[in-house]
């Protein structure tokens, strides 16, 4: 079964109740009716989707799709030129992080040069019979040149393949997105999808799944421009638009989701995930200058897209199994706004964390967590203190975050659990950047050089090599240890982060 990518906003939400429970195969059918003028699904398959409904565009790594009927509405034209260039920065990103300075590089750069320059000229006016247009690329509607064609051609043959960067996704083909404008939208693929493969009803038509962003139409990544309201719409024609906290918001949402769905596509499966995430949140301030887009609980499993445990987010756990506690409902701008948000990754969210070092110093004046391994109760950088949602109760976790010790820990209390899901995704994000800047003490070249060899190492490596195998080859050693006694990444980057530097 296809392999699937879900990102439900789980902790923005309360459950929904059966009664609320969408008809998916009525949305599925309408969706049928209306938008794609067809009796069954069998009669519009997901590639003709793609091919008679939506503007088609392909720019290297990323083959769009955008609804056509979505290109008549007011602003559709210029979210569509939005995102094509952020998806083009991406990829600029990402040459720069597997090949800065190589010869190499060049003629693909220049090609994302010349398709940016070739979005500054589109006119919306060329779009207005788009709907009826029987050849939906945007390379002839907006008559492209020779010359740009050709960049885009030579673009995806340089990045699908391996031999000029070392890394290419491992089916040597783009990735697919099918963008949803709005919510309806949206929500109404999740029911032609499960009209298109009844073997996805299972996981896709659920109530949880009306708060997704994402999920797979067999090998289309579906990527929602909306998130759902604060309060539940039976219709599905309201939201909450993505750039309600800053005006980048939907472009963040756009690249990190592509980001992940493309590093899957790189590495598969793999026990790196916290970097991918890591990765795809840095991917997302390159190009847009900040990370405040929300996240869910979601994750990429085998069986449909669903809800995994998340575990696989944040580390800690009783290494003898168990019931995970649930992270409590709250309301969307309560996780944007979030103390570990602070600057919203501008600086990587350096700044955050800092704070909450600092924070932790105080508490442990008053009390210390129970059995702490007593060279990290010591250890003054190596705590941060977590509040609850009401403010009315604090809580500290302690290094390390990453490795097997990690995995070890039991997790916070109920009332913090949720600040310490926020309190990773910063944690994380500023430890992959950290590396890729700092993590050669030699200096940024240096740093920059093993940072490309991890990216490539870890597509590479043997079945044998886990992660940190890969990490202590790279960088002589290792990723962490269960306290500061022992040279590694993860305390290394504790320091530095203690100094303010």
């Amino acid at each position: 079964m296809i392999a699937t990518l879900a990102l439900a906003l789980a902790p923005s939400f309360l459950p929904l109740s059966d009664e609320d429970h969408p008809d998916y195969a009525a949305l599925g059918q309408g969706f049928l009716k209306e938008r794609l003028h067809a009796a069954s699904a069998a009669d519009a398959p997901a590639d003709k989707l793609l091919a008679d409904h939506c503007a088609r565009l392909q720019l290297g790594l990323f083959d769009i799709a955008y609804p056509a009927w979505a290109l008549s509405q007011k602003g559709g034209v210029e979210d569509l030129r939005a995102l094509a260039g952020a998806l083009l920065d991406t990829e600029r990103t990402w040459i720069e992080w597997l090949a800065k300075g190589e010869p190499a590089t060049a003629a693909p750069l220049a090609d994302i040069e010349t398709l940016k320059a070739w979005l500054k000229t589109w006119k919306p006016a060329a779009l207005a019979k788009v709907e009826s247009a029987t050849d939906k690329s945007l390379f002839t509607l907006f008559a492209a040149s020779e010359a740009q064609k050709t960049a885009a051609e030579h673009l995806r043959d340089t990045l699908c393949h391996p031999d000029a960067l070392g890394l290419a996704p491992k089916n040597g083909a783009p990735l697919s997105i099918l963008f949803a404008p709005t919510r309806r939208d949206f929500v109404e693929l999740l029911g032609y999808t499960g009209l298109v493969d009844s073997t996805q009803q299972a996981q896709l038509w659920t109530a949880d799944a009306t708060m997704w962003t994402t999920f797979w139409l067999e090998w289309n990544f579906v990527v929602a421009l909306e998130y759902p309201p604060w309060v539940y719409d039976k219709e599905f024609k309201t939201c909450m638009p993505m750039n309600k906290f800053e005006p980048t918001g939907k472009l963040e949402h756009a690249v990190q989701q592509a980001t992940l769905a493309l590093l899957w596509m790189y590495y598969g499966d793999n026990d790196a995930l916290h970097l991918q995430q890591a990765m795809a949140m840095n991917m997302a301030i390159e190009v847009c200058g900040s990370c405040n887009a929300l996240e869910g609980d979601g994750g990429r499993g085998t069986t449909g897209a669903r809800t995994q445990p998340y575990e696989k987010f944040v580390p800690g756990g009783d290494p003898n199994g168990g019931t995970l506690p649930a992270i409590p409902a709250a309301p969307f701008d309560g996780v944007a706004k979030n103390q570990w948000h602070e600057g919203m990754g501008k600086d990587h969210y350096a700044k955050a964390l800092r704070n909450g070092q600092k924070q932790a110093q105080k508490q442990m004046l008053h009390e210390k967590p129970a059995d702490l391994d007593p060279i990290v109760a010591k250890d003054k950088d190596a705590h941060f203190l977590l509040v609850s949602e009401d403010m009315t109760s604090k809580g500290l976790v302690c290094a390390p975050f990453f490795g097997k010790a990690a995995g070890d820990k039991a997790y916070p209390s109920q009332d913090i659990i949720a600040d310490y899901k926020e309190f990773f995704r910063a944690y994380r994000s500023g430890f992959a950047w950290y590396l890729e800047t700092m993590g050669d003490k030699a200096g940024a070249a240096p740093s920059a050089v093993k940072w490309k060899q991890l990216m490539k190492a870890l597509a590479a490596r043997d079945e044998s090599k886990t992660f940190e195998d890969v990490v202590l080859e790279i960088y002589g050693v290792p990723l962490s240890s269960k306290n500061g006694s022992v040279d590694s990444l993860e305390w290394r980057y504790l320091g530095w982060l203690a100094k303010g530097k």
